[in-house]
């Protein structure tokens, strides 16, 4: 139990930091077997996952943990984190129906309980990039800016928000998601250039700082690509 995450990964750090070091002694030397021996950490130095990780590796049999890291001071290891370290270091599901982390995180915010808009494989925006670039490389391979099919593992397709940084890219790949469209109906840079420049006048003419709303990308949409609206959205798909 490191109470109050003073543990380390590092196979050489002295005892009783050690978490690889105490591990083995405890399983080689000691002699108490692996399904005896269970991991407790907290996060106090931001290290909480990880450290399970390694007491796992090291020949420890379970960790406990808590959903999204909820927990005394700091948090315990966060158990969705914990399920997409196992995926990993198996290389296989297991059985493990992923999607339910985001209907976890769903219920918990309904209770009342915020998830920081940013975090790991929940968060409002843990995969919405903002950047032209890496916008652009999604429109080409997902893979390329994507940590893994976040769609398929958590019902959760990658997703831009548009801002100063977003180019052209970004708010042709905004297009194409918002409106679903695939294959021949996906629009390109010419056909979103308006909405493109309505977006850079929004920071360059009136000064904005602030990210688009999806609300007020859809207005412009309807405004500046009437027959595009009309033919994917004014049907009521």
């Amino acid at each position: 139990c490191d109470t109050m995450g003073f543990g380390v990964s590092f196979p050489g750090v002295e005892l009783p930091r050690s978490i690889p070091k105490l591990i083995y002694k405890l399983n080689q030397e000691v002699g108490v077997p692996s399904d005896r021996l269970e991991w407790h950490g907290h996060n106090d130095f931001h290290k909480v996952h990880a450290n399970g990780a390694t007491a796992w590796l090291y020949g420890c049999d379970a960790v406990n943990t808590t959903l999204f890291g909820f927990g005394e001071r700091t948090g315990n290891p966060p158990l969705e984190g914990a399920i997409i370290e196992y995926i990993a270091l198996k290389g296989d599901l297991c059985g493990i129906d992923t999607t339910a982390i985001t209907e976890l995180a769903a219920y918990m915010q309904s209770i009342g309980l915020p998830i920081p808009e940013s975090f790991p494989f929940v968060g409002r925006h843990f995969n919405t990039t903002r950047a032209g670039i890496h916008a652009g490389g999604l429109r080409q391979d997902e893979r390329i800016y994507n940590i893994f099919d976040t769609t398929a593992l958590l019902g959760r397709p990658p997703r831009v928000a548009i801002t100063d940084k977003s180019g052209t890219d970004g708010v042709v790949l905004w297009v194409n998601d918002f409106l679903g469209l695939a294959g021949r109906d996906r629009v390109n840079k010419i056909k979103i250039h308006a909405l493109a420049r309505w977006v850079m006048d929004q920071y360059e003419v009136h000064g904005r700082l602030t990210a688009i709303s999806d609300q007020e990308l859809e207005q412009q949409v309807q405004e500046l690509m009437p027959e595009l609206w009309s033919k994917h959205k004014g049907d009521g798909q």
